[in-house]
């Protein structure tokens, strides 16, 4: 649709005009009728038309002074001059203002209309060049905000600090830059987010998660506040965020403020322990990082030799009840911490891990995707579910892989017994522990062993270890102390393990050591 308005100081022309104009093929719209310039030029201020039918004799202010003026102030609007006159001063006038068309009175309504074709045409290329332009100016600022999220993230996500300070160049990236504080915000919720169904705040941003669609992140700058009132002004928005979430399910990790951008990673972990520092079953809520409540208790299920046993020994159907029983275990304890259920399974998958590489005999780096796989999920993981889902998913992998390994299929139990100890004996090995594994009474497996081996349980176990504790002495590239190689060996007590590896070798381990490098020495070529 296009708007005009005539100016004419004489009613029939005006009249006659808008007869003519009827025909047109293009919606037009009649905002106004003026019979001077100075009554002209109030509508055109007021009204902002697309077009001007004026005419240049008239009253008062004439044509010539308005369309002057018209395309000084308003050069977007098309002028169409009518008039009775030839004057060349007029034709001149009408050139320097850059108008459409200059019809002479009388004019038909086929002119009219060639005049007004002329004049929506050039109309519809601005507004397409105009339209053109504001598209690339939008596209070029999400291409700007497209690359600052990678480069934020980039930061945020990083396994490492950043060499340099980022560099962001879209408008609303710039004011983490020029903001004195910074606040980090962690939103998690079970089911997947939809960021513009979250409410907008001032002076803050959403970055969503490029890993997990249950994760948003929210920075917020500082307009001004002090370091508590930010850290007000950011618990009021994550109870915002939490009330207006349709999912109760939901949690909110804050940071504590920071000065500077480029210590987002910090401030990422920091909103991380915070959800971890949580009760497992504790959701809807927001948790601020504090530093002084990362001492984490003692909370341990107790059957985890026998998942892993299940693993190495290849049963499938044993692991999955055993990891049923782990994660029912944690749900039972009311002091139990999303912190502490995220540590076992640490433990277990590096266990886990440690007997891949014996069974499959491949190195370290390489199974290091485990834990790293582990760490990942670990840390855009706050629901138990989706821990559980992957801890069934690698432990119950590995038993089916390692079913064609199973070195416990002897029909001799104590055979399967010495297997594993000869696999385990690292360990903090009991006689009650490996027992339990092959459901054997205690004292029954003790004489069925000393019976089968000629030597008690005991006294085996220490003499495997004793085996490898002589071995890392004599290791020529390295000094490691004698209490770091006891705890390798599964013994927590050093003074216990210098009494039985002298009582097994007739001396203390530094005895040993020194007598191996003598030894060594006088080997040496050219020595007498």
């Amino acid at each position: 649709m296009y708007t005009f308005i005539v100016v004419d100081d004489e009613h029939l022309i005006r009249k006659g005009l808008l007869k003519k104009l009827e025909a047109s093929e293009h919606k037009m719209t009649l905002v106004g009728e003026a019979d001077n310039g100075a009554e002209a030029l109030e509508l055109i201020e007021s009204l902002s038309p697309d077009i001007v039918f004026t005419d240049m004799r008239m009253p008062e202010m004439d044509g010539q002074w308005l369309i002057r003026t018209v395309s000084q102030r308003f050069p977007h609007i098309k002028l169409i001059v009518i008039s009775g006159h030839t004057d060349f001063d007029y034709m001149q006038e009408a050139i320097s203002a850059k108008v459409v068309n200059y019809l002479l009175k009388p004019f038909s309504r086929d002119e009219v209309q060639r005049a007004l074709q002329q004049a929506i045409r050039t109309i519809e290329q601005e507004r397409a060049l105009k339209q053109e332009v504001v598209q690339l100016t939008v596209e070029t600022e999400q291409m700007k905000i497209d690359a600052d999220h990678q480069a934020f993230l980039h930061v945020v996500l990083s396994p490492h600090l950043p060499a340099k300070r980022p560099i962001f160049r879209s408008r609303e990236f710039a004011v983490l830059l020029e903001a004195k504080l910074l606040i980090f915000m962690m939103i998690y919720s079970p089911k997947p987010f939809i960021v513009d169904h979250l409410p907008s705040f001032p002076h803050s941003l959403y970055i969503p998660h490029p890993q997990s669609e249950q994760l948003v992140f929210l920075m917020m700058c500082d307009p001004g506040d002090t370091v508590a009132e930010l850290q007000k002004r950011a618990v009021l928005y994550a109870e915002r965020i939490l009330a207006e979430t349709t999912t109760a399910e939901c949690c909110i990790g804050i940071s504590l403020p920071l000065s500077d951008v480029s210590r987002i990673r910090d401030a990422h972990h920091q909103t991380i322990l915070a959800l971890d520092q949580r009760s497992i079953t504790d959701f809807g809520k927001c948790y601020t990082y504090a530093e002084e409540n990362n001492t984490l208790s003692s909370l341990r299920w107790s059957r985890s030799h026998e998942l892993l046993f299940s693993i190495e020994s290849g049963s499938v159907s044993k692991v999955q009840e055993l990891i049923a029983d782990f994660f029912a275990f944690f749900l039972q304890q009311p002091d139990a911490l999303l912190a502490h259920l995220k540590e076992q399974c640490r433990d277990i998958v590096a266990e886990t891990k440690r007997l891949l590489q014996h069974y499959l005999q491949s190195s370290s780096s390489s199974n290091g995707n485990a834990s790293s796989s582990l760490e990942a999920v670990l840390d855009i993981s706050f629901d138990m579910e989706s821990i559980r889902q992957y801890m069934d998913k690698v432990l119950t992998g590995t038993a089916l892989l390692l079913q064609e390994y199973n070195p416990y299929r002897s029909d001799q139990v104590i055979d399967n017994v010495r297997k594993y100890i000869d696999v385990h004996y690292a360990k903090n090995l009991t006689l009650e522990w490996v027992s339990s594994l092959f459901y054997l009474n205690p004292s029954y497996l003790s004489y069925l062993f000393k019976e089968k081996h000629g030597e008690n349980f005991t006294d085996y176990v220490n003499r495997l270890r004793i085996e490898q504790a002589k071995r890392a002495l004599t290791l020529t590239l390295t000094e490691d102390k004698v209490y770091r190689i006891a705890k390798q060996l599964g013994y927590d007590n050093p003074k216990y393990f210098f009494r039985v590896f002298k009582k097994v070798t007739g001396l203390t381990p530094e005895e040993f050591r020194k007598q191996y490098k003598v030894t060594c020495s006088t080997k040496e070529p050219g020595h007498e």
